[in-house]
């Protein structure tokens, strides 16, 4: 009895170690499984983190080469508004000092252009002078040996008109101009009217009651037509007079002197013959016309052009061509 007892406490205690050991064993192998899925889990949280520092490492290489090329083309665009501010300060400096020899250069080659037209159209040379004469007083204010040569061909052309006819032709032109002016106030001998005719007499012929009728008068002269004039004639008279002065103002511009002495010719005939000889208006512009006609108008022009080639290749050695 009693020694079935132990056997039986024995077998209990054997099936509990037994429970015991797969209690134990099964605890040991839960958590051995639980481990390894957190092994598992922590490996691959690491290839992600690892991952991600590479992402992360890449990003900042990139940022940075982002950062150095941003800082590059800032200190570029620096040193280019610098290059910008000198230059900036240079033309402002060319502006102070070569932009007035310029504006200079460009007024003289002006006054040497009309200078040539002036010649060209009216044949003056004594007013092409004095432009040729300002344009060098204009070159003259440029502190600089540069200009010296376009000086030195504006005086070569200034001796050619100062070496030509002395006539102010300028001066004659207007002269003949004032004396149009006045061909209006010329006293002209108008013919008065026709005193009023007495009634007719009674007794006289019928023959001669038709005639003193009649609307038109007829006389009888030898040779030229007598003045008095009619008002119609008087104005004709004073248009051939102002036309033949505007012809004499047209050939003395064109240099035509023998078309010239003609005008005024006619222009004395036409005085003498048809105006008063009081009027003193008269009596001074055919003093005039004499003392205009015994001029000389006909002159060779100069040939003049190499003041404003100079000026025009200083101009073009200075850039602003």
């Amino acid at each position: 009895m009693t020694q079935d007892r132990l056997l039986s406490r024995q077998r209990g205690v054997t099936i509990w170690l037994v429970l015991i050991i797969l209690i134990l064993a099964a605890v040991i192998g839960a958590g051995g499984w639980w481990g390894w899925q957190e092994y598992q889990r922590l490996r691959s949280d690491k290839a992600g983190f690892a991952e991600q520092l590479q992402t992360l490492t890449s990003q900042m290489a990139s940022q940075r080469s982002e950062v150095q090329g941003a800082l590059a083309a800032f200190e570029k665009k620096q040193a280019e508004l610098a290059s910008q501010q000198i230059k900036d300060r240079t033309a402002l400096t060319d502006i102070k000092t070569g932009g007035q020899r310029l504006w200079l250069i460009n007024e003289s080659r002006a006054l040497a252009s009309l200078a040539s037209q002036r010649l060209l159209l009216t044949q003056d040379a004594i007013a092409a002078r004095r432009l040729l004469e300002a344009a060098d007083n204009i070159l003259a204010r440029i502190d600089d040996p540069s200009v010296l040569s376009a000086r030195q061909a504006l005086a070569v052309d200034m001796d050619k008109l100062s070496r030509a006819s002395k006539v102010d032709v300028q001066g004659m032109v207007l002269q003949l101009g004032a004396l149009r002016q006045t061909v209006v106030e010329l006293a002209v001998p108008v013919e008065e009217a026709p005193p009023e005719k007495n009634r007719p007499e009674v007794n006289q012929p019928w023959w001669q009651d038709v005639l003193d009728r009649m609307p038109v008068n007829v006389r009888h002269h030898e040779g030229r037509v007598p003045l008095p004039l009619t008002a119609e004639q008087a104005s004709l008279v004073r248009l051939t007079l102002d036309g033949s002065l505007q012809q004499a103002q047209l050939a003395l511009m064109q240099g035509r002197g023998e078309a010239y002495r003609q005008a005024l010719d006619n222009a004395r005939a036409t005085l003498k013959e048809w105006f008063r000889k009081d009027d003193p208006r008269a009596a001074h512009m055919a003093e005039v016309l004499n003392d205009m006609g015994g001029k000389q108008v006909a002159y060779a022009l100069p040939e003049i052009g190499a003041g404003l080639q100079a000026i025009e290749a200083l101009k073009r050695k200075e850039g602003g061509a």
